[in-house]
């Protein structure tokens, strides 16, 4: 196949390139650092953790999502990487190894990061909106299923064209440009609509979140309670911003029009920080799971919406309610989360706390987050069973009125006896002595 000159090599670069591609390679390089570092450290992670739990107890889903998602941002770092060797050879060499394997990880890179960072928010709407967390076989299912369609994507061009499919697409190696509609049924379709389903399924999750804090019963209760802060918006926004300059370059070329390779340049430099702030994003906002000392537990990964200690995390929430006197049931309040701080392990979820307000009853009511292992469904009431409470008051009224009738008697025993003492001594005086 005869390939036109957008699609030939490249050699030497033009001077756009040999200063565009640098600050591409550079942010390449440190997303790689970055995502393989956390890669590797979630590796050992997860093999400790193994060993100790023992294969009965798999890992958590969330942290295996953010696992697959580190591995696509490790491939689209390298892809974008490898643009060191066309600064060093002063060109970009078609029908090379180098110029193969940087659009087959191009490719790879930026579907599967796509699709995981999807298959995070779908499994985060499952949890917190459905509560319903997949069983551990299919969920290994659906990861195994979305590396293979990720990787029939990739490979279906060159089983198909051949070594002709990855070429010099303008500033990189990537699909032929004589090859459009593959490029957007293989890549960009699926690219879009990862993109938007994941704004649309945050959206719901927040819209979701506050209409719950708003018809809570506690109506001091704040959106922030339940994990939803503006911030959340952070998990699509950051996929976005970096995605979607370069897609846009790319359909618009695909439309017809001529995209200078400055801009190629910007948007690959904005597509290469996506590994290293997907990195940030989840070890912030996720840190009692990526950085546990202990396996977490399966809903862990729902409790952890923590915005740089911005909130309270997201979980369920326990309330433990005693009728009675309201200092007394706060003091029992405060037992209840001593207690439980003491049970949780050193590396489990956080413990907070806030006081409810009191009801016409007196009581009072007070809220444990993030209890780590100990998995507490559903609301738990605790009461002081009124009868008792009555029978303790009566015995108490009881021995407070022996102790005044005992006080009463031994204050009358005392005056009798001083006025048979004075009597006695006013009879005595009054007697004359002969």
């Amino acid at each position: 196949m005869t390939l036109d000159l957008a699609s030939q090599t490249l050699s030497p670069l033009p001077e756009v390139l040999s200063h565009g591609l640098v600050a591409v390679s550079t942010f390449g390089l440190l997303s790689f650092f970055c995502s393989a570092s956390l890669f590797f450290f979630l590796t050992w992670r997860l093999i400790t953790w193994r060993l100790k739990s023992g294969p009965n107890n798999p890992p958590n889903q969330f942290l295996l999502l953010i696992y697959n998602l580190l591995l696509a941002d490790i491939q689209q770092a390298l892809a974008f990487l490898l643009n060191l060797s066309a600064l060093r050879n002063n060109g970009i060499f078609v029908g090379t190894p180098t110029c193969f394997a940087q659009g087959w990880f191009v490719s790879t890179g930026d579907l599967a990061s796509g699709v995981f960072i999807c298959a995070i928010a779908c499994h985060t709407w499952m949890g917190v909106v459905k509560e319903y967390r997949l069983p551990t076989p299919a969920f290994y299912c659906c990861i195994g299923t979305l590396w293979f369609f990720v990787y029939i994507m990739a490979a279906v061009g060159p089983i198909i064209h051949g070594r002709d499919f990855y070429v010099r697409a303008s500033a990189w190696c990537w699909i032929n440009d004589a090859f459009q509609i593959e490029r957007l049924w293989l890549h960009y379709f699926w690219i879009f609509c990862s993109m938007f389903s994941t704004i649309l399924i945050y959206l719901y999750i927040f819209a979701f979140l506050r209409k719950k804090a708003v018809s809570s019963n506690d109506r001091s209760t704040s959106p922030h309670h339940y994990g939803a802060t503006p911030l959340m918006v952070l998990y699509p926004l950051i996929y976005t911003v970096c995605t979607a300059p370069l897609a846009a370059g790319r359909i618009y070329a695909l439309a017809g029009h001529d995209v200078s390779l400055g801009y190629f340049c910007a948007a690959g430099t904005m597509i290469a920080c996506n590994g290293w702030l997907d990195v940030i994003l989840y070890a912030s906002t996720r840190a009692d799971i990526v950085f546990s000392e202990h396996p977490p537990g399966d809903d862990t990964g729902l409790e952890t919406f923590a915005f740089m200690g911005k909130g309270h995390r997201l979980g369920t929430t326990t309330t433990i309610v005693a009728a009675g006197s309201s200092s007394r049931n706060h003091s029992v309040s405060r037992a209840a989360s001593r207690s439980a701080s003491r049970a949780a392990p050193r590396g489990a979820s956080r413990l907070g706390r806030r006081s409810g307000r009191g009801s016409n009853n007196g009581e009072s009511a007070e809220n444990l987050y993030g209890l780590g292992e100990i998995a507490i469904k559903n609301k738990v009431t605790v009461s002081v069973d009124a009868q008792e409470h009555n029978l303790a008051r009566h015995d108490r009224i009881s021995m407070d009125e022996s102790a005044n009738r005992s006080r009463t008697f031994d204050e009358r025993s005392h005056k009798s006896r001083g006025s048979r003492s004075s009597r006695s001594g006013k009879s005595f005086d009054d007697t004359e002595i002969p």
